[in-house]
């Protein structure tokens, strides 16, 4: 059995130990200490230091891995809002809004409302009123299922956007 010379990391005093002995107990100060060879040399290190130091490295791979999930879920949100999106004919987009969504319906049911009263006016004079009242009511069902759909889209919208906002906070917690 080999006997190597080292010194203690806490008091200083010398260690005779066999090398090849991974760990020791200074008898000076009973500090426990990891014996670390590198190449042909060899030190002791405080195991309390090692530990502090490993659960330093534990703590920030937690944190990377936190963040690495973070991003792709963000990405994925990314991804899932584009299929949320509303076209424009100019290729604009925009998300749906429940209130957008009504107040279009409004606008349309109101605007059909008035193609249908032009309709009755004109209904006495000629056949043509009867065909813009016709238009009207067309109008008016296309501006409710208009609104019916623009609704139901800004609804998926809010539940899609409050699951990914609960899993957001659920990765920041840990």
């Amino acid at each position: 059995m080999n006997l190597i010379a080292l010194n203690c990391r806490n008091c200083g005093a010398p260690l005779q130990v066999p090398d090849d002995l991974k760990h020791v107990t200074c008898m000076h100060c009973g500090t426990q200490l990891a014996i670390v060879h590198e190449g042909g040399a060899a030190y002791t290190e405080k195991l309390e230091e090692l530990s502090e130091r490993t659960e330093q490295i534990e703590d920030k791979l937690d944190e990377l891995h936190r963040q690495q999930k973070l991003a792709a879920l963000d990405r994925e949100w990314d991804n899932a809002q584009e299929g949320f999106k509303v076209r424009r004919k100019d290729g604009s987009t925009y998300l749906p809004s429940k209130t957008g969504s009504v107040l279009s319906g409004v606008g349309g049911i109101g605007i059909a409302v008035f193609i249908m009263i032009m309709g009755v006016g004109m209904s006495g004079k000629s056949g043509p009123g009867q065909v813009i009242v016709l238009f009207g009511v067309v109008a008016v069902l296309l501006s409710v299922g208009a609104t019916v759909w623009g609704y139901y889209r800004a609804d998926a919208y809010e539940k899609a956007k409050r699951r990914y906002e609960s899993r957001r906070r659920q990765i920041q917690r840990g």
